[in-house]
């Protein structure tokens, strides 16, 4: 019996399932349907094809989408950088070229009985399908509708939709159309000198690509300033040896029952390294491997705590920069052309072409003027779905057939990515996969986590195409 597997959303996350359901194939006639709004698949956001030559965070030797052959994205690479080293940090675009190379050799390698199917379009509405089928045929259990073609009839949906955009902030309402106000940080402006002056919202590696793509400016970079609430900076990678620390980590997560605790012991294992001569950057991959099973165990309670007071700390030890990207900031700061600053924005207003920024500086009782010529919004994507502008994830929280967690993280998910509907039940058939995960899991953004769910999940997908849907 032909079974259908629709997933929505064609970046990093769907092309690495698809691949891996074509390499892995069911034992029965199967239809893997990708389907992608944009005009590519194989790139999403991140690895899109730009003017401006951005670089990945996580040198070449670690983006295998393979877990088979760790090396295999740096072997691709090689093809077009021969003197590529595992340790660097290499353009995006190359990334999407080969996980566009990777979907195409699965393709091909796929026996007769299963296909895969592109469908450009965007997927507006996930309904539950019809009970009436032909006979001898079981009914699909989903119904995937777009705009302008017909809808697509499915036993398993997959969310792969990726990153959500920035919120928009309330400070934005008033400006949101105004020319100098750039909700995307991907669209910057071009027309950029050492005349001009930015204003970045957000510190972490969204503002290091943006800093970057503006020093590249013919004209000069402009000057620049940032703001984020801590205004703490993203630290740079090393050339760190991530398998440096072994062991299940059964000790800390015997003893881990508070974020107290674990802050504790992970700057006590920290020292530790760092005294035998290694590097503090083994203890945070060491413990992004213990994560899921130590967010799981902490109470709602705790897990507010660090949210609140912890999460902006781990995100800037966590998520590193390129060493020549951390660099550039260090100098560009160093030459007072750019200013980062912890504070708060409290309104922003049209002073003809530009705008006026009126923020308070963290621990000042009084507000600061900036006026700037551009305003550019790297905040970082939005999870919380209450807030969410996609159309396709406000029917189907409408529908009940999804729902947020409590802490606002993202989608709560049950075994393999399942969603769990607004009655706390599994809404079995429907899946999501990608960084809204971190709801169970909190790490669930990097390529490797996520290649590893995206093959757990190929795995779960196949096995269950061998009973009825």
């Amino acid at each position: 019996m032909q079974k259908t597997i629709a997933i929505v959303g064609a970046g990093f996350c769907g092309t690495v399932l698809a691949a891996n359901l074509l390499r892995r194939p069911p034992p029965v006639a199967a239809t893997v349907v990708l389907i992608e709004r944009a005009s590519e698949m194989g790139r999403g956001v991140a690895y899109a094809a730009r003017e401006f030559p951005y670089l990945l965070n996580v040198p070449a030797a670690r983006l295998s989408a393979d877990s088979r052959d760790p090396l295999q994205f740096l072997s691709f690479a090689r093809r077009f950088i021969p003197d590529a080293d595992a340790e660097d940090f290499l353009p995006r675009q190359l990334y999407g070229d080969y996980l566009q190379e990777f979907l195409a050799l699965a393709e091909q390698a796929a026996p007769m009985r299963v296909k895969l199917l592109r469908l450009s379009a965007e997927a507006r509405h996930v309904t539950r399908g019809s009970t009436d089928a032909p006979s001898g045929t079981a009914p699909k259990l989903f119904r995937v509708q777009f705009d302008d073609l017909p809808p697509l009839e499915a036993d398993r949906v997959v969310l792969a939709t990726g990153n959500p955009p920035p919120p928009l902030l309330p400070w934005a309402a008033a400006v949101r159309d105004h020319a100098a106000y750039r909700s995307d940080p991907w669209d910057l402006p071009e027309a950029l000198s050492a005349e001009h002056s930015v204003l970045i919202v957000g510190n972490g590696l969204t503002m290091a690509d943006a800093v970057f793509a503006m020093t590249r400016q013919a004209a000069g970079a402009p000057r620049m300033h940032t703001i984020s609430r801590r205004g703490l900076l993203s630290l740079p990678q090393t050339a760190f040896h991530a398998a440096a620390m072994r062991g299940d980590g059964e000790e800390l997560l015997g003893r881990a029952h508070s974020v107290r605790q674990v802050f504790a012991m992970t700057r006590a294992l920290a020292r530790e390294v760092e005294q035998r001569g290694g590097d503090w950057r083994e203890v945070i991959t060491f413990i992004r491997q213990l994560a899921p099973t130590l967010w799981a165990r902490l109470p709602a309670a705790e897990q507010r705590r660090f949210v609140r007071h912890l999460q902006a700390h781990w995100d800037v030890h966590r998520h590193r920069l390129p060493p020549q990207l951390a660099a550039l900031i260090d100098s560009l700061r160093r030459d007072g052309r750019l200013s980062v600053n912890a504070g708060r924005i409290e309104s922003v207003t049209a002073v003809g072409q530009r705008l006026r920024v009126t923020w308070r500086p963290r621990g000042s009782a009084s507000a600061t003027l900036l006026t700037v010529d551009w305003l550019v919004n790297a905040t970082g994507p939005d999870y919380v779905l209450q807030r969410s502008a996609d159309p396709l994830m406000n029917s189907l929280r409408a529908a009940g057939l999804i729902s947020e967690d409590a802490q606002q993280l993202g989608l709560r998910t049950a075994d393999h990515g399942v969603c769990v509907d607004a009655q706390g039940r599994t809404a079995d058939g429907l899946y999501y996969l990608g960084p809204m995960l971190r709801a169970a899991h909190w790490e669930a953004t990097a390529a490797t986590e996520l290649r590893n769910r995206a093959e757990l999940l190929a795995a779960h997908l196949i096995d269950s195409c061998t009973v009825p849907a």
